[in-house]
């Protein structure tokens, strides 16, 4: 689920921040009435020209001109000014918080490497690690578990066979 909101705010997150646009300097941009080309064309918008954001799709944006007319365009042709603009305060935020959190974490990252060695240096084999204790035990409880299979198969035949040796 936060995946989710997570693809969906960054997604649409822009489109909602950004209420203009600009066209990018080309002959004319070709102002549609659907999100595809085979749609009419409502009007062929000039070089640098600002229209308001309506609603944005993968690939058309669909726009309002100074006049009035709404359309789609192609969102490739589009310059988004304001989502740049008032996203970079909050990015710069999150930039620094996520700055400060990795300088914590380094320091932490430090303490605990000092720690290790000063242990290490403490110890250097007096006492066994404690993987070598949890192995040595589980090795230890692998061969009673054998050997206390072994006779209760011993016993279970005995019995089945009436003490017959094979």
């Amino acid at each position: 689920m936060r995946v989710f909101l997570l693809i969906t705010t960054l997604l649409w997150g822009g489109v909602a921040i950004a209420q203009t646009a600009q066209v990018v300097e080309a002959s004319g941009v070709n102002m549609r009435s659907g999100k595809a080309e085979n749609y009419r064309i409502v009007k062929v918008l000039p070089p640098n020209s600002e229209v308001k954001v309506l609603e944005a799709d993968q690939d058309y944006t669909k726009v309002k001109t100074s006049e009035g007319e709404t359309g789609w365009v192609l969102s490739k042709l589009l310059i988004i000014q304001k989502a740049v603009e008032e996203k970079t305060g909050q990015n710069k935020a999150e930039l620094e918080a996520a700055h400060k959190e990795l300088v914590a974490s380094r320091v932490e990252v430090a303490s605990l490497h000092r720690e290790l060695e000063r242990v290490n240096r403490a110890e250097p084999g007096s006492a066994p690690k404690p993987f070598s204790f949890i192995l040595l035990a589980a090795l230890g409880a692998f061969a009673v578990g054998v050997a206390t299979g072994i006779l209760i198969l011993k016993a279970y035949y005995q019995k089945r066979l009436h003490g017959l040796r094979i």
